[in-house]
């Protein structure tokens, strides 16, 4: 067994980009020597990475590959040897295609006759001729998103390659990369507190060269220490620190030694918004914020230093007046926004594009405000002036000079600005959760009014978009649109749902937009956009678990109120676990097939004249479908399918006993149509809740 050491020093990694390179080198290298057949019975590999290294160890490596048999199979006999028995052309030429003479060549017994066959012995290749095919693979097929060439060469990587250090059991591995840069056994330490060189043989010299180096190699070690250090900084403030895990993973990525620094700002910031502090501290200087146990900010935060000085003040000074001057930014457009209104900047929306083809952000703020009040109706508990007046203001912070400056703040400084303007509450709410949700993890609007607006909102980019050409297109999708989508899926099924007429929404989303503006016809855009609300939907479900024959079954009746579409799918899945599930679904398939070859839809079958039912199976069918058929009818319309299912799972003898009973293609046309219309009136039964034919039959 063999140990193997491979670092790629280079300049800093993108800090969002680490953890994703560290997994991707460990899987890589796994599956490359499990294709070689490099792994011993011990074998493990083991990956790390700090913002300038990325390193795996092999431990328990296989020195070279098990040699292989590989049993080569000639001519039949019968054509190998003439009648003098001699070897004819066939046999000579597959011993020489083998190196051997006729006579070293043995026989193969088949059921198909005998055969001239050899083994040939396959030395396996070393793992020092092997590893640098592997290297050189992972290199230059790295998973990077983007890549960059530097030089002259054409090596490209995520950043610059500076060093490549690979050790065979304490020898340099013989390795190159496609500009010539040749591995060695030297590493370097800490940028600034131990550059190094550091000379490596094995494993353990190779540690403690990061050690000396003032390098953490362990991104779960520099977790820790990062964690630890600002909780305890933030309990030395009197309060608690403000830890996401994004916010962490991103220091993790910037650091190799990290020190964790308490820093302060004046507390006449604290009249800004916090989520204004909190931005500017989190997503623009990557610094810890600190509140007291009420969830207020405290005038303190902790930035994450990757040197450790002497005087570690005169960061900590640094750290302090970068952020002061993002502060001071902040109060000035806090207080000079606020000196007009919100609605007074409506106008000033008109010289904002909101998107090349579909015109200015006014214009959309009036669509969004018109098809708001549509929504309302659907959504009882969101008051209507409030609900449209925040739809109409939406978008007005766009051009106040916070969002420009803080453009993740939009709709936030929307409900802040709107209550300096005199709106309620239940306004500003809106506005604030206008957005949301901006990711499958982000959270809903919080207030009826937020979800009104916020499916108007994206409704109207939907709608917009689609029938303009700019619909997503394999991985593209420029304008977010599935997120879009997803967003008003998460909305309606959030809490007691929404039944949102999607079709009818979408109609009055496209008669908004001006005549002339949109390139594709109403009805085909509607078509689009409702199969593409499906996909986001069975994908939507199918993470809850639902089975794609759930969904597609009720897919099939054409619904366009999302909510219901999910209450049928959660009552199939139920009954999907009753002991009638297999023969009512296969007694559908049946029914669907014998309907469909008989050449006639439901219209030309026509309604069942009782008067013609002579067989009591089929007498006693009809007579309980008909019962049935009013219960699920009412089950239905209060949208119970669960007893809609019930009632139907107990036409299950029924219809048994009518198909061993009964011929349905009867020689009397008059009888045959008769049957055919008493079997469409029973696949239309269960069509009142899902086409139970699509669903799948479990084995």
């Amino acid at each position: 067994m063999s140990n193997f050491i491979w670092e790629i020093g280079v300049e800093e990694i993108p800090a969002g980009k680490l953890a994703a390179a560290i997994v991707a080198l460990q899987q890589r290298m796994e599956k490359a020597l499990n294709e070689h057949s490099l792994t011993g019975n011990n074998c493990k590999v083991d990956s790390q990475g700090t913002p300038r290294r990325l390193m795996v160890e092999v431990a328990g490596l296989a020195d070279k590959q098990p040699d292989t048999t590989e049993e080569r199979r000639g001519p039949p006999v019968a054509r190998a040897f003439d009648g003098d028995g001699k070897p004819t052309k066939a046999a000579e030429g597959f011993a020489s295609s083998c190196g051997v003479s006729v006579a070293d060549l043995g026989r193969l017994e088949t059921p198909k006759g005998d055969y001239l066959a050899y083994n040939i012995l396959q030395t396996g290749r070393s793992a020092e001729e092997i590893l640098p095919q592997i290297m050189t693979d992972i290199i230059s097929n790295f998973p990077w998103q983007k890549s960059q060439r530097w030089g002259g060469g054409e090596m490209r990587f995520v950043r610059p390659i500076n060093w490549i250090l690979a050790i065979l059991d304490g020898e340099i591995m013989p390795f190159s990369t496609v500009d010539g840069m040749e591995a060695g056994n030297i590493t370097q330490g800490h940028r600034f507190m131990a550059r190094g060189p550091f000379k490596v043989t094995d494993s353990s010299s190779y540690l403690k060269a990061m050690e000396a180096g003032k390098v953490i190699l362990s991104s779960k070690k520099r977790k820790k220490v990062i964690e630890a250090g600002v909780t305890k900084l933030a309990e030395k403030a009197g309060g608690v620190a403000v830890i996401s895990e994004s916010l962490l993973m991103e220091n993790v990525g910037l650091t190799e030694w990290p020190v964790p620094l308490l820093g302060k700002f004046d507390t006449s910031y604290l009249s800004i918004p916090p989520e204004v502090l909190i931005t500017s501290m989190q997503y623009h200087q990557k610094y810890f914020p600190i509140a007291d146990k009420s969830g207020k900010l405290l005038p303190n935060f902790v930035a994450v230093s990757n040197i450790d000085t002497e005087d570690n003040g005169v960061l900590v000074n640094g750290y302090q007046r970068v952020l002061r001057a993002r502060l001071e930014d902040a109060a000035f457009y806090w207080k000079s926004d606020q000196s007009v209104s919100l609605e007074s900047r409506l106008d000033g929306l008109k010289s904002v594009v909101f998107q090349a083809s579909l015109g200015t952000v006014y214009e959309k703020s009036i669509r969004v405000e018109g098809l708001a009040k549509l929504l309302v109706s659907h959504v009882p508990e969101a008051p209507l002036e409030d609900t449209v007046y925040a739809a109409r203001l939406c978008k007005c912070d766009l051009i106040t000079g916070m969002v420009g400056e803080f453009p993740e703040l939009q709709g936030i400084m929307g409900s802040y600005y709107a209550l300096a303007s005199g709106a309620n509450s239940k306004v500003a709410e809106a506005i604030r959760d206008h957005y949301r949700p901006q990711g499958a993890a982000d959270e809903l609007p919080s207030t009826p009014g937020g979800m009104v607006v916020s499916i108007a909102d994206k409704i109207d980019t939907l709608v917009g978009c689609f029938a303009v050409g700019l619909a997503p297109s394999g991985a593209k999708d420029p304008f977010a649109l599935r997120r879009a989508a997803l967003g008003v899926i998460r909305i309606v099924l959030a809490g007691s749902g929404v039944h949102l007429p999607l079709k009818v929404v979408l109609d009055r989303a496209y008669d908004s937009y001006a005549d002339g503006v949109l390139s594709d016809s109403k009805d085909e855009s509607t078509r689009k956009i409702v199969a593409f609300f499906y996909g986001r939907l069975q994908n939507y479900l199918k993470a809850d678990g639902f089975d794609y024959d759930l969904i597609e079954a009720v897919q099939a009746l054409g619904l366009d109120d999302l909510y219901d579409v999910v209450l049928r799918v959660q009552a199939l899945a139920e009954f999907k676990k009753r002991s009638s599930y297999a023969a009512l679904v296969a007694a559908n398939k049946r029914i669907a097939n014998i309907l469909a070859k008989s050449g006639k839809d439901s219209a030309d079958i026509g309604v069942v004249d009782s008067s013609l039912l002579t067989d009591a199976a089929e007498i006693e069918m009809y007579k309980q479908v008909v019962e049935c058929a009013d219960v699920v009818t009412g089950c239905v319309a209060s949208q119970e399918y669960d007893q809609a299912l019930t009632a139907l799972a107990e036409l299950r003898e029924t219809i048994d006993l009518f198909f061993d009973k009964v011929m349905v293609m009867d020689e009397n046309i008059t009888v045959r149509d008769n049957r055919l219309g008493l079997l469409a009136l029973v696949r239309g039964t269960f069509g009142k809740v899902a086409d139970v034919s699509r669903l799948v039959l479990q084995e």
